[in-house]
């Protein structure tokens, strides 16, 4: 049986015909108009439809359930779920898309908390892994430098390097200091505050006329602040003012102490860098990696201080 055929059966609609979007998703025209399908990996996105149902999540576009009040459909081997067509709205400004973007962050994650309980053993062990992760970037940095320190005629992102490797180390050695502040402060701590994260920024999910956040693929419980560091991993694809922007979630939501603290040691956990032989690249790489660190330094004197 074809999909356009399992559409009429399972939403009782008249498909005229369908068009590929891209490798999940496919643009159905209908009698009734347009929707868009998409095709998931697995059924756990049940559970994430559920969630934002049963709380009355405003900000997400809705799922259009079957004939069976399921939000996914199976076709053959696959599953799929149906929503209205939006169209994009690429006209508006991306600095506007990122404002309302932290909005729906800090709509989903208050109104989604609940404390979940913690033991001990939780926090040695994120606190172990975290050190570990710090020693390891540590070494990696080390290396680099020691690389770079012994060669006679040094390219210019040797230069770039050798010249700026103390904010590196400056980095990893305060994300060193804030695990120690993390672990003073968790030791008498039996709960965690967790909350539905979205974990999946891209500006073609942002449908700011709609007020509408369309993928849902990514949604899981976490911390709260895992949306934030996520953001900063994609550092410099979105080289705005952070500052000015993120007041936009933390104008609506307050960190806790301990959710400060491990975004704050995060942070400083410096990223990889691969250098190869692409000089031109190589800067590029280098740029990259200096923007983030002046955008976290930034943000780290923001969350001492709230």
């Amino acid at each position: 049986m074809s999909v356009s055929k399992i559409i009429e059966e399972a939403y009782c609609l008249k498909v005229i015909g369908l068009i590929k979007v891209s490798q999940k998703v496919y643009k159905v025209k209908c009698n009734e108009g347009f929707f868009c399908l998409k095709f998931i990996e697995n059924s756990s996105l049940t559970v994430v439809f559920d969630h934002i149902e049963s709380l009355h999540l405003e900000c997400f576009l809705k799922v259009i359930k079957n004939v069976n009040h399921q939000p996914i459909t199976i076709y053959e081997d696959k599953l799929f779920y149906l929503s209205r067509w939006v169209k994009e709205d690429n006209a508006i400004v991306k600095e506007l898309k990122l404002k309302f973007y932290y909005e729906c962050l800090a709509y989903l994650h208050s109104k989604t908390f609940f404390n979940y309980s913690a033991s001990k053993s939780f926090f040695k062990q994120q606190i172990e892994d975290l050190e570990r992760i710090i020693h390891e970037r540590k070494d990696y940095y080390d290396e680099l430098m020691t690389n770079f320190e012994t060669m006679l005629y040094k390219s210019p992102t040797g230069w770039m390097f050798v010249l700026n490797y103390h904010k590196i180390e400056c980095c990893l050695k305060n994300a060193m200091e804030i695990l120690e502040c993390y672990r003073d402060y968790v030791c008498n701590l039996d709960t965690i505050r967790l909350c539905l994260t979205y974990n999946n920024f891209n500006y073609a999910h942002i449908m700011m006329k709609e007020g509408k956040l369309i993928s849902f693929d990514h949604i899981k419980i976490n911390l709260c602040i895992y949306d934030i560091y996520n953001m900063y991993q994609k550092i410099p694809e979105l080289i705005f003012d952070f500052d000015v922007i993120l007041d936009s979630y933390f104008c609506k939501l307050k960190f806790l102490k301990e959710e400060k603290l491990l975004l704050r040691c995060l942070l400083h956990v410096v990223p990889i860098i691969k250098l190869e032989h692409d000089e031109i690249n190589n800067i590029i790489v280098m740029s990259r990696l200096l923007y983030y660190l002046d955008s976290i330094s930034s943000l780290n004197k923001k969350l001492s201080i709230d």
